[in-house]
């Protein structure tokens, strides 16, 4: 009996991994830091022998402070407070790790460990997580099964009372050799058949599609920096960093074939605010905002699994479906191409939709993952949605509680108008300057609005430059932004450039929104997805014309942000989102409906499999036939069918009757109490001297069971001296292979079985 050695280091490691899992899961890198630094000063006092235990009096202290803080935090939380609980769980790990004193207190921290990954599952569904979380639990069974066997020699040490001092050092260190195997033996063995029965729950039991046991997962919120927001404000000049995180996954279909490709950009559509706060008094002043909340529709119920028409009069042609895997943005807006037909979600929710903007919006927050299809035209030219089904929307927003504000309208200022109407910006035909020509049109909508709306586009493009640093940018308190990004600034993000360009076609009489979503065009090719992300995130505007609302993109394409990767980084990055992407889908988001698609697909698979082997083989006798090789018939088919049976049969006669004969010989040669994977191994490896004890007993010499190999050598001396020296050599290589872990191979197995041979002709003829 002695200190199990191995179960402290693997503890500290799985502490490390715990607190590294949690780090990941609630991208709080600070609270690692802290954490795993504390852990490895503990690790150095103890392994320095300077550890102390924190007074139990000030242990309760400081988990009770802990306690009022994760109070404080839930309070402070809008959201689930499972992260807080993580938090909470990574202190009171700490506060025990520094009051330890026995194995009771170890129990403790292996129990909070593995509380702390669960807390962390609950939180993300990241695959990085999800192989860590793996690992956690294969080095958790390890870790508690030497804890199970440190307790136990802890017990019989204190009821034995036994004097390590007179111990066997030899025996102990024999043991300690082959505890790690055994123990490693054990969890494989343990963590193979949990891997099976895991899998098998996980493919038939699978989860529903409405909130569990626990709810929907908990996501912290994406933090926009260059990301998507719903509001379009011009209050702040700053300097916007990039911000690469994920937001979405989209897979377009156009009729049933996979669309899109690297280079090909889509427009998702998120927001299309219309009016500009122009009042410099006003609360909400220099930002674009809805004026069309009176016109949202709100649908009480959009059931899952179930496709919603939101636009019954859509023009036919082409239909864009899009399977949409949407991860918190830090609003409700939910993404799709425009002309909007079909909206399916996987989970029973309300959704509203704006009736003259297309916009698409969660009644609820969303604070997890939403995977949802939407169909759509992906026409450039959107009419404004007709539907024969109707609302009554202000007694819907009553009963769920949802403001409607009053219309707002605010006055074009008059230096933007000035600015559209310059010949140079607006541009001019054989009837002059195509804004004059608009404003004298009134409301009246003619072919001069497109052709306008192009030049004002084009002029934005070609004389202003993009950036995302306009931190040098000297604005005045009351001053609007529009009007000094054209006439001072002459530089800006794409909000700039699409409130400007909505700003002066509204100046002019036109008809204009400014939509904001996402421009992607990374296409990850092996799944045939975009990948959007939250530096996708762009500004552009609609503009009523002749042909309904089109799309233009005033955004100079000469942009300050660095040119995409496109070499081998950028391919292994694709590599590790499409795993992203895949261990999404098929896992975190596996239910009923995967599993029957799983059943259909494997059937479906046995049952062509079938169809291929019974048309191959006919083939096959045609061909044979047509070829006329000995009349071939079914008989020989039969024939050959019933050689390969017999094949496979003898093959698994000979490896049964090869296992049985290892298994005897490991019995004459003493191995049989050996783990079976040493014991087929030794018995390979001894043949010879297998060989030489039935060489012995047929002169009717046999081995006592009370002697040793080499005591039952040296009991021999009578034999003839060539014999015996042969003999003693052969036992000395018994020794090494035996207990050296020397390994000898085929050749020298050869060479020794040719001494057995010799030592057989030399004791003469069998002894009757």
């Amino acid at each position: 009996m002695y200190d199990i050695r191995q179960f402290r280091p693997t503890l500290y490691v799985l502490l490390l991994l715990g607190f590294t899992g949690f780090a990941v899961a609630a991208e709080l890198p600070g609270i690692w830091v802290l954490a795993c630094g504390a852990t490895l000063l503990n690790l150095w006092l103890v392994l320095n022998k300077r550890f102390k235990p924190m007074p139990r009096l000030l242990a309760n202290v400081v988990t009770l402070a802990c306690a009022a803080l994760l109070v404080v935090r839930v309070k402070a939380i809008a959201g689930p407070p499972i992260l807080a609980i993580g938090e909470f769980l990574v202190l009171l790990q700490l506060v025990k790790l520094y009051e330890q004193r026995g194995n009771r207190d170890l129990a403790q921290l292996l129990i909070l460990s593995l509380l702390l990954m669960v807390a962390s599952a609950i939180s993300t569904a990241s695959l990085a997580f999800g192989i860590m979380f793996l690992v956690y639990l294969f080095l958790s069974l390890y870790c508690c099964l030497l804890f199970h066997l440190k307790t136990e020699t802890d017990h019989a040490k204190t009821a034995i009372g036994i004097d390590e001092s007179r111990l066997d050092v030899t025996t102990l260190k024999q043991d300690q050799r082959f505890l790690s195997r055994s123990m490693r033996r054990l969890t494989a063995t343990v963590s193979s058949v949990a891997i099976v029965m895991a899998l098998l729950v996980f493919l038939f039991f699978p989860r529903g599609t409405g909130a569990g046991i626990i709810g929907n997962m908990a996501f912290k919120p994406s933090q926009a920096m260059t990301g998507f927001s719903d509001q379009v404000s011009f209050q702040d000049v700053a300097r916007i960093s990039q911000n690469e995180a994920t937001v979405a996954y989209v897979k377009i279909t156009r009729d049933g074939v996979p669309w899109g490709g690297p280079g090909q950009i889509i427009y998702l559509r998120g927001s299309a605010p219309d009016v500009y706060v122009s009042d410099p008094t006003d609360i909400d002043r220099w930002k674009w905002i809805r004026s069309t909340q009176v016109q949202v529709e709100i649908i009480p119920s959009v059931g899952a699994g179930q496709d919603y028409v939101l636009n019954d009069q859509a023009p036919p042609g082409e239909r864009y479906r899009q399977d949409i895997r949407l991860l918190p943005t830090g609003t409700s807006t939910l993404f799709a191409l425009p002309g909007v037909v079909t909206f399916r979600s996987e989970r029973d929710m309300r959704l509203m939709r704006g009736r003259t903007d297309e916009v698409l919006q969660a009644a609820e927050p969303l604070t997890g993952e939403l995977r949802y299809v939407v169909t759509s035209t992906n026409l450039s030219a959107t009419q404004p949605i007709t539907s024969t089904t109707t609302f009554n929307t202000a007694d819907l927003a009553r009963a769920y509680g949802i403001p409607i504000p009053p219309p707002r309208s605010y006055p074009v200022p008059e230096q933007v108008r000035t600015y559209a109407t310059r010949d140079d910006v607006a541009g001019t035909d054989v009837n002059g300057n195509l804004a004059r020509q608009r404003i004298e049109n009134g409301s009246r909508i003619t072919a001069v609005d497109e052709k306008l709306a192009r030049n004002f586009e084009q002029y934005l493009k070609n004389n202003f430059q993009y950036t995302l640093d306009l931190t040098d940018a000297r604005r005045a308190e009351d001053a609007d932004p529009l009007v000094q990004f054209l006439y001072d600034f002459r530089r800006g993000h794409c909000e700039y450039f699409a409130g400007a360009m909505a700003l002066m076609c509204q100046s002019v009489g036109m008809k204009a929104r400014v939509v904001v979503g996402f421009k992607a065009d990374e296409y990850n090719t092996l799944g045939d997805y975009y990948t959007v992300k939250q530096s996708h995130a762009h500004a552009w505007t609609e503009v009523m014309t002749l042909n309904g609302w089109q799309t233009f993109d005033p955004t100079t394409s000469n942009e300050a942000a660095a040119s995409r990767n496109t070499g081998l980084w950028n391919r292994v990055r694709s590599v590790f989102e499409y795993l992203e992407y895949s261990w999404g889908n098929n896992v975190v988001n596996y239910d009923s409906e995967s599993r029957t698609n799983i059943i259909q697909n494997v059937d479906t698979g046995l049952t062509n499999t079938a169809i291929s082997t019974s048309m191959w083989t006919q083939k096959l006798k045609d061909w044979l036939n047509l070829q006329n090789f000995f009349m071939v018939s079914s008989g020989l088919l039969t024939f050959l069918m019933g050689l390969m049976i017999f094949v496979i049969a003898a093959a698994i006669g000979l490896f049964v009757y090869e296992r049985l004969r290892l298994r005897r010989r490991a019995k004459r040669i003493g191995l049989a109490a050996l783990p079976s994977g040493d014991r087929r191994r030794l018995a390979r490896q001894l043949e010879f001297y297998d060989e030489l004890v039935s060489t012995l007993e047929k002169q009717k010499i046999t081995r006592a069971a009370h002697l040793t190999p080499l005591e039952f050598t040296r009991s021999i001396g009578y034999l003839p001296a060539e014999a015996y020296g042969a003999i003693q050599r052969l036992t000395r290589v018994f020794y090494r292979v035996r207990y050296g872990g020397h390994a000898i191979n085929a050749a020298q197995q050869r060479r020794l079985l040719r001494v057995v041979e010799k030592i057989s002709t030399q004791l003469g003829p069998v002894k009757s």
